[in-house]
């Protein structure tokens, strides 16, 4: 089979980025691993309103709930509340959503093969793809997409792969008691290091999850259900629909090589204070189609870096402020973390926040907090504001 362009992986950023290139008129074949697209899925499910909006994609079927904000327990446990008036966020079934951006892609014009997966990747004097099943197992591409996730296989077969770091998630659904508009997050050390935890109505049943960079994220999951003094008297019934996953934690350095092109989380296109990657897996994909039908009209390679400007310019400063500000909670331990949010409590700094956030762009949140930095040290004291000093100056 020949092809112009081939797309691994048919998540949202992979069938979105085959949609624009289909409606540009060119031969696209999505390659998915899986039976059926949108299973198995590990997500919370959030997705910001404004972000939709701005790629033009309608709510569907697939929207289950509203959220107007969140309510954070620290690790002491005195919660604090943030909520606007309008919804942010819509909570989304996964699977439904990932399943209307295929079809949408195949509307328009794209092939969508499953359980093909890719094998190997060559790139000697042109671009072919080994893939399994079926009696057609190449594929010969112009160019080829990697949409296949954090331990992407066309990452790794064309010299790209970038952070090997990754925070390890679990997730069930399970009855509990919880808001329909309001998210709640968990941080402590002792159920989710280096992360947080996280419970959400989702329809009919919560969402519990969480995310860690140590351990074993299964065994934390539940202990976090069973132990934690919040959560563990909210959850009523038995868990199902289990899943487990990774969110890397920094956006690759690299993102294109010759023919081959990352988005989405193969490219490292997360949040990286929240690891949410929906709204940038599309923003970035969107930013590929025009370089990549460029490049493929002029027949130049080269117009491909048109993608790497048009990330750095759109998400570059997103990424170093996030990191940073990443890094920083990482460092923390939980008792200054229960001072940091005891700080977020006082009516200045909560009224900063809610004027500053948005939900799919953190930046000018993070640049308000840092502005509001010398202030916030100064609470916490000499001795435990010096060791947090470094995140602050620029890298």
């Amino acid at each position: 089979m020949e092809v112009d362009v081939a797309v691994i992986g048919a998540g949202p950023a992979g069938c979105f980025v085959a949609k624009e290139l289909a409606e540009n008129g060119l031969k696209v074949v999505i390659v998915e691993e899986h039976g059926e697209v949108g299973s198995p899925v590990c997500c919370t499910g959030i997705v910001g309103v404004d972000g939709l909006k701005e790629l033009g994609v309608k709510p569907g079927k697939w929207v289950l709930g509203k959220l107007k904000g969140a309510e954070i327990y620290p690790p002491s446990n005195n919660p604090i509340k943030l909520s606007k008036s309008n919804p942010e966020a819509l909570i989304i079934d996964r699977a439904e959503f990932d399943r209307s951006l295929a079809m949408d892609a195949v509307r328009s014009g794209a092939a969508l093969l499953l359980k093909r997966r890719c094998l190997d990747l060559r790139l000697d004097g042109g671009c072919t793809i080994r893939i399994s099943g079926g009696e057609e197992n190449e594929l010969k591409t112009r160019v080829v997409i990697g949409a296949d996730g954090p331990t992407s296989v066309i990452a790794r077969k064309s010299g790209l792969l970038g952070s090997s770091s990754y925070v390890k998630c679990a997730q069930v659904e399970t009855v509990a008691e919880a808001s329909d508009d309001i998210a709640e997050v968990y941080f402590g050390r002792n159920f989710a290091p280096g992360f947080f935890g996280w419970l959400v109505k989702a329809g009919e049943v919560c969402r519990v999850g969480l995310g860690a960079t140590e351990g074993n994220p299964i065994q934390l999951l539940k202990s976090f259900m069973s132990k934690h003094p919040v959560v563990s008297r909210k959850v009523k019934g038995k868990t199902t629909g289990s899943c487990a996953g990774l969110i890397p934690l920094r956006a690759s350095t690299r993102i294109r090589s010759g023919p081959v092109v990352l988005i989405g989380d193969a490219a490292g296109q997360v949040k990286p204070l929240t690891g949410g990657g929906i709204y940038f897996g599309l923003s970035c994909a969107r930013l590929a189609a025009d370089p990549i039908v460029n490049a493929l009209e002029g027949d130049d390679l080269k117009k491909l870096s048109g993608y790497e400007n048009a990330v750095a310019t759109k998400f570059g400063k997103e990424f170093e402020l996030g990191i940073r500000a990443r890094k920083l909670f990482e460092s923390m331990p939980d008792e200054d973390i229960n001072l940091l949010f005891e700080l977020m409590a006082r009516d200045d700094i909560k009224d900063l926040v809610l004027k500053n956030f948005y939900f799919d762009h953190h930046e000018r949140l993070v640049r308000a907090l840092m502005a509001k930095a010398p202030d916030i040290l100064a609470s916490i004291g000499i001795r435990r504001a010096l060791k947090y000093v470094k995140f602050l100056a620029k890298p």
